[in-house]
């Protein structure tokens, strides 16, 4: 009867540790696939994020794009206007220069010397 009571003992010893490492297991199975599953939630939230954040970026450089042409189309056309009116200024001193000079060497021609001495 010994024998039959040490092999019924150690068959519950057995059972028993065998029961709580299958319990252990279980909740550590859970206890992972919680985990996986939150870390699957946050995966999921930083793509939508880093993926929100691209979307930003390329209409900030788009703006900022835009902004920059704007104002070189702005700086193109007060520089076009300012070189037109600097062609015009020149070509109408070139219509009147003539005009300047015959004047300018008639006053030479019929002026006086400054230089009394020069008279006398």
């Amino acid at each position: 009867m010994e024998i039959n009571t040490i092999t019924t003992v150690l068959i519950t010893i057995l059972s028993v540790g065998t029961l709580s490492t299958l319990m252990y297991l279980v909740f550590t199975v859970r206890n992972l696939k919680a985990r996986v599953g939150t870390l699957a939630l946050e995966m999921v939230d930083f793509h939508t994020y880093t993926d929100n954040q691209e979307v930003q970026n390329m209409r900030n450089q788009d703006k900022f794009s835009d902004d920059v042409d704007i104002r070189f189309d702005r700086v193109h056309r007060k520089i076009d206007k300012s070189r037109d009116d600097l062609y015009m200024n020149i070509e109408r001193n070139e219509n009147t220069l003539p005009e300047k000079i015959r004047k300018v060497i008639g006053h030479i021609e019929f002026a006086r010397p400054l230089d009394s001495k020069i008279n006398n």
